[in-house]
């Protein structure tokens, strides 16, 4: 028998030296094997979406590096197909060892073109006149996720139905009568899908006609105005004799000291009846109206007829609002409380009903524009001091609103003025207005109201970055009172720059627990140079519109105030 070769033996043991020699030992060590499984092997996906997939590898391994022949895949195994169908109509996934780059696996990708398709969230919405509502396009098969808006009425009804901007729906204002319009959406993508919805606008409490008593937070304007607009009946007040008046603003009932005693105070203003002069009811007569370049305050009164108001002062929404998104009424507390910076705050208001916020500033200086309108025929700017300034609280027919400390209900403020741009609102202390009415007609006055409650609202978001919001810090006295004492100071001064338009103690954006001087400025307006801080006061520097008294609603589509159509606010 021959011998075994000692190549033979060595392929086969591997070890075994030749000629049986112990002088050399040869080792050849196998490298691991590493397989490479992805899941899943196939898939169909189409165009423009995602599909995840999974390395499984057996060995050892320190991870895999992923690529695709068309799409993208990232590193994670999610791979999201091309927007078109490649050549070939497959892409290949490859999941390729970082241990050994020669091991890999791979799977196959079926990519398919899919059909847009688009529908509307929420299908069916009920909003209150004046409201919002956001309207959101699903759309897919595409990532061009864009849509073109519309809100239609129905066939047949022609009523104005509000408007929609990028989703948002803001309601017509005021609606006497609940409606029913057509939501809209088209897609960029491909025009021929669109998607409807529908909303049903119902009216607000504070803009309807009542039926006597009325409750307050309503709307209301003097009969002798002539044209059509809307201010808020705001609270009722009692003299020490027992009788009791309706609060607002002078230029909402007091037609901007033009009134005169006995002038019918209505409810609804003309606004809320499509400008029918032959609808509203006599709530009150006009009293008396502090007058606005000496009193410091704007403020009327107009004594009650009686039975047309609740004689316990009730305010719409006061008391919160129910399970099915209707306010309910309450009085306000019946004793008074001064502002302070970061309380926070309710109203009440014909244009926007309830809505909560903060104090931002106190003892504010600022300047008010009075446009030639309703009732007013000449346009002035009147300037006040110790004001309250909040933030976005009102729009344009809420001026008139009493504003409570939103934990208590105690009255704080007379809703007076807001920015032209909405975001601050301008507030008398209503320590001021009764001190006004007493030393105009003689009487001692109090608010009508019961005991202390909490006024059931969440604080508004802020609009932009810029608003300041008030935090639970609490700002010491001493802290306080020595701004304020800068402010007094230099008051004067800072006013005259053109560009100013207001002054106020605040809170500092830099340490919230300090106190801050803030200036105003009007947007678009260059000021001179102002320090960023005085005495050791942090100076904050704020632009935003003017500062403006106006009880008609804004229509920035042009619609007339007819029994067809309405201006929307």
């Amino acid at each position: 028998m021959k011998p075994i070769s000692c190549l033979v033996a060595l392929a086969l043991v591997a070890v075994s030296g030749c000629g049986g020699g112990s002088n050399s030992n040869v080792n050849t060590i196998q490298q691991p094997q590493i397989i490479v499984t992805i899941i899943p092997s196939k898939a169909t996906t189409p165009v423009g979406t995602f599909q995840p997939f999974t390395a499984s590898v057996y060995g050892p391994s320190s991870g895999v590096k992923w690529t695709a022949s068309a799409g993208t895949i990232d590193q994670s195994g999610n791979y999201t197909a091309p927007l078109t169908v490649p050549a070939g109509g497959t892409a290949k996934i490859t999941a390729t060892t970082r241990t050994i780059p020669a091991v890999s696996g791979s799977a196959i990708v079926t990519i398919t073109t899919q059909p847009v398709t688009l529908t509307i969230t929420p299908s069916a919405a009920t909003v209150k006149a004046g409201f919002y509502q956001t309207y959101t396009a699903v759309i897919r098969g595409t990532t061009n996720v864009n849509a073109t808006w519309s809100v239609t009425d129905f066939p047949g009804d022609v009523t104005f139905p509000g408007f929609i901007n990028g989703g948002i729906f803001n309601a017509p204002a005021p609606v006497l009568t609940p409606d029913t319009f057509l939501i809209s959406a088209i897609s960029s993508a491909d025009p021929s899908k669109t998607a409807s919805a529908t909303v049903s606008v119902i009216p607000l409490e504070n803009q309807v006609e009542q039926s006597f008593p009325i409750k307050l937070g309503t709307s209301g304007i003097n009969a002798a105005v002539g044209t059509c607009c809307t201010g808020t009946l705001g609270s009722l007040l009692v003299d020490q004799k027992g009788k009791q008046y309706i609060l607002s603003n002078n230029h909402v009932i007091g037609r901007v000291g033009h009134a005169k005693p006995g002038e019918a105070i209505l409810q609804p203003g003309y606004v809320d009846t499509l400008c029918d002069s032959s609808l509203p009811n006599t709530v009150a007569n006009f009293t008396f109206a502090a007058p606005l370049l000496t009193s410091n305050v704007d403020a009327a009164i107009a004594q009650v007829v009686p039975g047309a108001v609740d004689t316990q002062g009730d305010i719409i929404g006061l008391g919160g609002t129910a399970s099915d998104g209707s306010y309910i009424s309450a009085p306000p507390a019946n004793t008074t409380v001064a502002p302070f910076v970061g309380m926070p705050v309710a109203k009440s208001g014909r244009t926007t009903g309830l809505s909560c916020g903060s104090v931002l500033g106190i003892s504010a200086r600022v300047c008010v524009d009075y446009p030639p309108d309703c009732g007013n025929t000449i346009a002035m700017t009147v300037c006040f001091s110790g004001q309250v300034i909040m933030g976005s609280l009102a729009q344009p027919g809420d001026s008139g609103s009493l504003i409570v400390d939103a934990d208590t209900a105690q009255p704080m403020g007379l809703l007076a003025a807001a920015s032209a741009d909405g975001r601050f609102t301008i507030a008398n202390p209503v320590t001021d207005i009764l001190s006004a009415l007493k030393t105009g007609t003689g009487s001692t006055f109090k608010f009508v109201g019961a005991g202390q409650h909490r006024a059931s609202c969440i604080l508004a978001p802020p609009i932009s970055g810029e608003e300041l919001i008030a935090t639970s810090t609490v700002i010491s006295s001493q802290e306080i009172g020595h701004a304020l004492d800068v402010q007094k100071r230099y008051e004067r001064t800072i006013m005259q720059d053109a560009a100013v338009i207001g002054t106020a103690v605040g809170r500092s954006d830099v340490s919230p627990g300090r106190a801050s001087l803030l200036i105003f400025l009007e947007r678009g307006k260059f000021p001179g140079q102002i320090p960023t801080s005085l005495e050791g006061v942090d100076v904050r520097v704020i632009k935003t519109g003017r500062f403006q008294a106006r009880i008609r609603p804004s229509n920035p589509n042009g619609f007339k105030c007819s029994r067809a159509s309405v201006s929307p606010r």
